[in-house]
């Protein structure tokens, strides 16, 4: 009995040592270290503005107090940067990636990213929607209120985004498509902010922004002046092959489906590969912004920076920030669950994969 309560009492005291030699030991790991955070889009952009914001939080919760230093590797819809990581990062745990994540250019196999996005270590991600806005004077003759001004008219749109296969160009040209309005689509912008200042300078009439871009810039810069107005969302994909309202946009922003359905009939829908292309769309916001690492990368530094990030997204002062910042709650993943969300939505259809990317061909042209 005593032998046993004894033994007991030494396996107890032999767990104990090993937990308080790993906290230190995880310290000094980044002791006196420097973490280079790559940003897949230009300074000022959503990306930026969340991505800083996030690891200024998650930066507490990292033993050792590493220094962080930002680099933006900027370009075709946040490929570049995705590329940069993917074969030239380090894997020794001092490079990581705050991207807003190319799906689509997975989805698609488009020809502009080479990285695997699935082969990532992912630290955690958050999941976002997008609101489109226009210019109140983008039809001539006309101030626009809301959506209802603008899905009736034949005049000609001016739009603007990152790429041919980034979210954000294939959600517009595939939406202005299925509610037939006319548009003059502009590509290869580096960030959201350097399309706000060519509307601003009225070279551009619409785009989209993320809730962080939204609520962090284009709120001020745009909506309260008074030269733009919010229009609609994308929506999440639900059942009965729907895309619903997403509870994270004001109610007065309607989803595409809402929109589609006000002018052509209840429960009418565009072709097939559109309505599909703009579901598959819709399924990405629940992962919209990615920490990652490169593959291979040291495992202690994937453990350290998940728990990091697990800690950050249950701190208070993180989660009111971010409901200030982005105008609703925190929703996102763990590193372990955006590993398998990320599996799950980059193979569809081979039919649609081809489709979306002779879609995104047709902008190359």
């Amino acid at each position: 009995m005593n032998f046993l309560k004894h033994s007991a009492l030494g396996v107890m005291a032999v767990a104990a040592a090993a937990v308080g030699l790993n906290a230190p030991a995880d310290a000094q790991f980044y002791k006196g270290k420097r973490v280079n955070i790559i940003i897949n889009y230009s300074a000022g952009g959503n990306t930026d503005i969340q991505g800083r914001m996030v690891m200024r939080h998650m930066k507490k919760y990292i033993p050792g107090n590493p220094r962080l230093v930002f680099r933006h590797v900027s370009g075709a819809g946040g490929t570049v940067g995705a590329n940069f990581l993917a074969e030239a990062g380090r894997t020794n745990g001092y490079m990581m990636g705050v991207f807003t994540i190319p799906i689509m250019s997975q989805v698609m196999k488009a020809p502009e990213l080479r990285a695997d996005l699935a082969a990532f270590h992912y630290v955690g991600a958050i999941g976002q929607q997008t609101i489109s806005h226009i210019r109140k004077d983008a039809i001539p003759g006309k101030t626009i209120k809301n959506w209802k001004d603008l899905i009736n008219t034949d005049h000609e749109i001016r739009t603007g985004g990152h790429g041919p296969s980034s979210s954000k160009d294939l959600r517009t040209r595939l939406f202005f498509e299925a509610l037939e309005i006319p548009l003059k689509h502009v590509t290869g912008y580096k960030s959201g902010g350097k399309i706000r200042a060519a509307i601003l300078k009225n070279e551009l009439d619409m785009t989209a922004d993320s809730l962080a871009g939204y609520f962090g810039r284009v709120v001020a810069q745009l909506i309260k002046p008074g030269i733009s107005v919010p229009i609609w969302h994308v929506g999440t994909p639900g059942p009965n092959n729907t895309i619903l309202h997403s509870p994270s946009v004001a109610k007065n922003i309607p989803s595409f489906q809402t929109v589609y359905e006000a002018k052509f009939g209840k429960g009418k829908r565009p072709s097939a590969n559109i309505w599909n292309s703009i579901r598959t769309i819709a399924a990405t916001r629940e992962m919209l912004r990615i920490i990652v690492f490169r593959k291979g990368t040291n495992p202690k530094a994937v453990k350290i920076m998940r728990a990091a990030w697990d800690k950050t997204t249950k701190d208070k002062g993180f989660l009111k920030e971010y409901k200030k910042v982005n105008g609703s709650v925190y929703t996102g993943k763990s590193g372990v669950d955006a590993q398998k969300y990320v599996k799950s939505i980059v193979n569809v259809n081979p039919k649609l994969q081809k489709s979306l990317l002779d879609y995104a061909d047709k902008a190359r042209k």
